[in-house]
């Protein structure tokens, strides 16, 4: 049996010293490995909870979508004119009109419709009455005998042109058939019109 032999005691103590300052104390260990825990409660930093930034635009299919481009001879807004025509069979009596009447009220209307032939009296009255409200802000509802004939005219061929300090509203003719009518219907073309024209 071999003799132990022990170091001497201050050479000891050294090599303890730096086993231990190599390993750290068992309280830093213990913190070093609660710290490496997948469980560890430690609280995430702003840049670790923060997405991050799209590197692409919002796609043009999301919410905002362009609005509508207005038509350019209107404001944004605006409404289109109103337009219509009446026609009765048997109402062509008398001259047509030469150039169109205002119609700015009901009053103006019956007074106007007063100067028609029976039949167009009442389908009148109730289309002007319709039409007039409907007209958009800055025009004028005019009415204006257009047409004798056996057909009547389209109401979107109306149109209106200023003479003088009147506005006279015209009408495309239809085209004529070899149908013969007993009986000539008038038609009367209802137009609201810029409050400048005229």
């Amino acid at each position: 049996m071999h003799p132990t032999r022990l170091l001497p005691l201050p050479i000891a103590f050294v090599a303890a010293a730096l086993l231990v300052t190599a390993c750290g104390t068992s309280d830093e260990a213990s913190d070093a490995g609660q710290s490496a825990s997948p469980h560890a409660s430690a609280s995430p930093t702003p840049s670790e909870t923060a997405p991050e930034p799209s590197a692409t635009p919002p796609s043009s299919s999301g919410t905002a979508k362009p609005k509508p481009q207005p038509e350019p001879s209107r404001p944004p807004g605006a409404q289109k004119s109103v337009r219509g025509l009446v026609s009765a069979g048997g109402a062509a009596k008398g001259p047509l009109d030469k150039a169109a009447t205002p119609l700015a009220d009901a009053a103006a209307i019956k007074k106007y419709a007063a100067t028609l032939a029976t039949s167009l009296r009442a389908p009148f009255t109730t289309e002007a009455t319709r039409l007039l409200e409907h007209v958009p802000a800055g025009e004028r509802l005019y009415a204006q005998t257009v047409f004798d004939g056996c057909e009547s005219p389209e109401p979107a061929t109306i149109t209106a042109r200023g003479s003088g300090n009147d506005v006279v509203l015209d009408v495309q003719q239809p085209k004529g058939t070899t149908t013969q009518c007993l009986v000539a219907e008038r038609s009367v073309a209802l137009l609201s019109v810029d409050q400048g024209v005229g």
